[in-house]
């Protein structure tokens, strides 16, 4: 699906999934090159900048925006492609999905009288594409702090006694923290590359525009990389606590075994030596129940010796 939008002197194409038929049939006028045409009818799987003589082909991942609900951890996550081609005056955007932000910025574009008033007669697609890129970076925002939440609701519970359902809490949020940043983790090295082809193709005064736009990203990693030191923080808490409440937990178990232990060994050779005729406490009336009391006794010695050692 194309999409054209016209302001002044520039023309802003927004394909969605786009065919061949409707590649082929962009413009006489952008002169696009072949081989950008090729590489907008499928998705690329590396972020890369291209300087071409009539235009600049930039390929960028994003964190779908989708990918977090309003349940107590985020789903897995997946990316968002966006194929830039800047040219003078032409922007075109390819896409292989529906981009909310970029449907958004469309109606403000549509709308808006005063856009691009301030670049005056310097206007050309750079300062689209800068509006563009911004919002899609400020459209990262919300699942940042949709996470955020998460981690606080998150420590809550960890310090509420409910460590072990938090394990896997922890795990689906580390997961979306690590696709969130495999996404974005080439975007530093590509804009930097953009802003040496900018440079070159629309002058110096752009470069501000993309040290502008370079900021918003470290905006974005700012809040990641707080995120990820206080997931680690929490993780680190919650497995400290679950070890000491196994350790407890083996501690109970190993004093109980303590306490019987002496009572199941005077019951395991009475039981193995029970026929023996020369076993008289056994085969007197009463020997079931000195056998039993001898039990009892030791099992109570056991534990008060226990107690005495504050074991328990």
């Amino acid at each position: 699906m194309t999409k054209q939008i016209k302001y002044k002197s520039l023309i802003w194409l927004d394909l969605t999934n786009p065919t061949k038929e409707e590649i082929a049939s962009l413009p006489d006028n952008f002169k696009v090159h072949p081989l950008i045409k090729e590489e907008l009818r499928h998705p690329s799987p590396r972020p890369k900048t291209d300087l071409y003589d009539e235009a600049i082909h930039l390929v960028l991942h994003f964190p779908n925006e989708n990918s977090t609900n309003k349940n107590d951890s985020p789903n897995q996550t997946n990316h968002q492609e966006v194929d830039f081609v800047l040219g003078q005056n032409f922007l075109i955007t390819a896409h292989y999905e529906e981009i909310q932000p970029l449907e958004e910025f469309a109606k403000i574009l549509e709308a808006s009288e005063g856009w691009g008033r301030r670049e005056g007669k310097n206007l050309h697609a750079g300062y689209l594409f800068y509006y563009i890129i911004r919002q899609l970076y400020e459209s990262l925002e919300p699942g940042l702090h949709f996470i955020n939440n998460n981690l606080k609701r998150a420590e809550q519970k960890v310090f509420g006694g409910q460590q072990e359902k938090m394990v896997k809490t922890l795990a689906d949020i580390n997961r979306y923290l690590l696709d969130f940043r495999w996404t974005l983790k080439d975007h530093e090295e590509i804009l930097q590359s953009l802003e040496a082809a900018t440079k070159e193709f629309y002058g110096n005064t752009f470069g501000y525009h993309m040290r502008s736009i370079t900021g918003d990203y470290h905006k974005v990693m700012n809040s990641l990389e707080n995120n990820e030191q206080s997931f680690k923080e929490i993780r680190a808490v919650n497995e400290s606590m679950l070890s000491i409440k196994n350790n407890e937990i083996m501690k109970t178990l190993a004093v109980l075994a303590f306490i019987f232990l002496p009572a199941t060994m005077i019951g395991t050779v009475f039981g193995m030596s029970g026929s023996d005729l020369n076993m008289p406490l056994i085969k007197s009336e009463f020997g079931f129940w000195w056998a039993l009391g001898l039990m009892v006794v030791t099992a109570v010695i056991s534990f008060l010796f226990v107690k005495f050692k504050k074991w328990l």
